[in-house]
């Protein structure tokens, strides 16, 4: 202590008092923190692990001149010192405050720029194994040309006992990830708190600082909380800058991304560059070197190319194109890993990633999922490579729809659909269907992913949390005309109907309604309407609401036409009297349904030409026994789950 002279008292938080310090040798301005600690031997730990940070040596993460042990005689305890740069420019706090106060926005290229510099300076970090656990704005510094500067490693990083932990302050929590009071800290919380600092830096302009504190614990319960916040983003910033915060903000840290992996997004890299980063490679060079794939030395002929041009993605991507332009090319167990490892190897290259998963669909497509399920397509490692690049993508409408399309056809494996929905694939495709509202090509075919990932109960859970209801209504009433939309998402509205929380959020939207305009709109289609009827049947089921709306709306005309159509289709004919079965569940319905001429004659009709049809009879006996007045079935019947499409 010494060496320096202590001017003023800078700040006191729970884990230390900040001071400006000036080095008597050559006087310079520094911060010197003082951490109190409990005994030595805490201590002489601590001391240890802050020696270490003196490695820290890079142009984004803020300087380390000094640590030393010493006791002090006012607090009577043993303190840790860390003496460390100061900045005059402050810290990214109180710009913030300055923004806020004046409703500016941060430009985006800036934005950009300072996002780059912060992952980069994590990502450097992460590397050397060390863990900030403490990022928030007034840890991050403004140089003298406004730079970034990551800094106070110090304290959360080499003081990790419970004493230290217990004495986090309140206002750290808003930038804590949501595991950590749970779980061991892991490098991917460090990324949910930088997450925060982006999403605070993209809001600055409209969010005042105790909205932008609701906004951050809300996020950590309500994934809702997040797209309100970004809804708004959107108007100022690219959309690439919104996806790149949802990815930042997965609740569930498996599903995060890496610093390294962030390193990889295309947008990312566009921010890596704007500061000459090292990280964002030498496409130029690549692109000299590229080679043409050989097409005369035939399958592995081309493996070995792949092999042979490992680092060059532009000749791996000629290599995929040519494979693609076989019917359905035969290539074994590691020739299907060596298309994984070139996907992981160039995550921000779209063009390799759409040739890898046309690749991948046509080999999967061609497997059977229920006798090679463990085959190595329907592997976690191959679902992974699949949905990092989404999180790369999500302007690119090519990729997005290969990539759902290969997910769904993945997703024929009851294992692996558990697979897609634990490594985070449903929020992505919802990232999708979000980023894309207007393409209808995105939105069925991430529907179609959909309906077949929620026949999993897990999967389930995750759609409600994500309020995935709400992305299916929309896509409905935006792409009214395309039968592909209606049919996938009334399929998945199915599955969710099962859900109490789905259906209140069915009913408020009017749901009822909304089927059966798909129903009079496409009742040419077949699927439609067995899909919307199915979907209508499990609706009113549950929601009396929905019955009454669907009964008002003329719902049993629709469905009684619809099945005139379709009368020699028993999956439809199934559906149209489980909806009327269930519809009369409701006392006022059934009144009226016994005067109802037309389904009297349909249940006339299906009870002769369907008599053999166990799944049929038993909703047309329950329909005819209660609008007869008769005595009911022993055991009431219930809608089948949808089959294979």
């Amino acid at each position: 202590m010494e060496n320096y002279r202590l001017e003023n008292r800078l700040g006191k938080g729970a884990q230390g008092q900040v001071f400006l310090a000036i080095d008597k040798s050559d006087g310079k301005k520094f911060v010197l923190k003082k951490v109190e600690c409990t005994d030595e031997t805490e201590a002489t730990k601590a001391f240890k692990e802050a020696m270490a940070l003196q490695e820290l040596k890079h142009p984004y993460i803020c300087g380390y001149k000094d640590f030393f042990v010493t006791w002090d005689k006012e607090e009577a305890a043993i303190i840790v010192c860390i003496v460390m740069d100061y900045y005059k420019m402050g810290d990214l706090d109180r710009l913030l405050k300055k923004k806020r106060k004046k409703n500016e926005a941060i430009e985006e290229l800036i934005l950009k720029k300072w996002c780059g510099q912060m992952i980069e300076a994590l990502a450097f970090v992460h590397q050397r194994k060390v863990i900030h656990r403490d990022l928030k704005p007034s840890n991050i510094f403004l140089t003298d040309d406004l730079t970034l500067s990551l800094g106070d490693f110090g304290v959360a990083t080499i003081m990790d006992d419970a004493r230290t932990k217990a004495r986090t302050t309140v206002g750290s929590m808003n930038w804590m990830a949501p595991e950590v009071l749970e779980k061991p800290y892991d490098e991917r919380s460090d990324v949910w708190s930088l997450g925060c600092i982006i999403l605070e830096m993209a809001t600055c302009g409209f969010l005042d600082t105790q909205s932008m504190g609701e906004v951050l614990m809300g996020i950590k319960q309500d994934p809702a909380r997040l797209e309100e916040a970004l809804e708004p983003v959107g108007k100022t910033y690219s959309a690439d800058l919104s996806q790149v915060i949802r990815t930042m903000l997965r609740r569930n840290f498996q599903q995060r991304p890496s610093a390294l992996e962030l390193v990889e997004l295309p947008y990312i890299k566009e921010c890596l560059a704007l500061s000459n980063s090292a990280l964002t490679g030498k496409k130029k060079e690549k692109e000299k070197a590229a080679k043409d794939c050989p097409t005369d030395k035939g399958i592995p002929g081309v493996m070995a190319f792949i092999t042979e041009n490992k680092d060059n993605e532009i000749s791996i991507t000629k290599a995929f194109k040519y494979l693609n332009t076989l019917q359905t090319p035969q290539i074994d167990e590691a020739g299907k890993k060596l298309i994984i490892s070139s996907m992981k190897s160039s995550v921000s290259e779209v063009a390799l990633q759409i040739e890898a998963c046309r690749l991948l669909l046509t080999l999967t497509a061609a497997a059977d999922a229920e006798t090679d399920a463990d085959d190595y397509l329907f592997s976690e490692e191959v679902i992974r490579a699949v949905i990092l690049p989404m999180k790369a993508h999500p302007s690119s409408r090519d990729f997005q729809n290969i990539a759902c399309s290969l997910l769904k056809t993945i997703a024929l494996s009851e294992q692996a659909a558990g697979s897609i929905g634990k490594l985070g694939g449903i929020q992505d495709i919802l990232s999708a269907l979000r980023t894309h509202p207007s393409d209808a090509q995105v939105c069925a075919n991430c529907c179609s992913a959909l309906s077949y990932l929620t026949i999993n109960d897990k999967n389930l859970d995750i759609m409600r949390e994500e309020k995935g209801v709400v992305d299916l209504i929309n896509a409905m009433e935006s792409h009214e005309t395309d039968s592909s939309v209606m049919d996938f998402t009334c399929s998945a509205l199915w599955g969710l109907s099962l859900e109490d929380e789905n259906v209140e959020m069915m009913a408020a939207r009017g749901l009822a309604k909304v089927l059966l305009k798909a129903i009079t709109d496409h009742k040419q289609h077949a699927d439609v309407v067995k899909n919307g009827c199915m979907a209508l049947s499990s609706l009113v089921a549950e929601s009396e609401e929905s019955a009454y709306l669907a009964h008002n709306s003329e719902g049993i005309t629709i469905v009684a036409e619809a099945y005139q159509l379709h009368k020699e289709n028993p999956d439809v004919v199934e559906y149209v009297c489980s909806f009327f079965m269930d519809l009369a569940e409701t006392e006022d319905i059934l009144e009226d349904m016994k005067s109802m001429s037309k389904v009297k004659d349909i249940i006339k009709e299906v009870k002769v030409k369907y008599a053999s049809n166990e799944d049929i009879m038993g909703n047309v006996e329950m329909v005819d026994s209660m609008i007869s007045g008769g005595q009911p079935p022993a055991n009431r019947p219930s809608s089948a789950r949808p089959k294979g499409k």
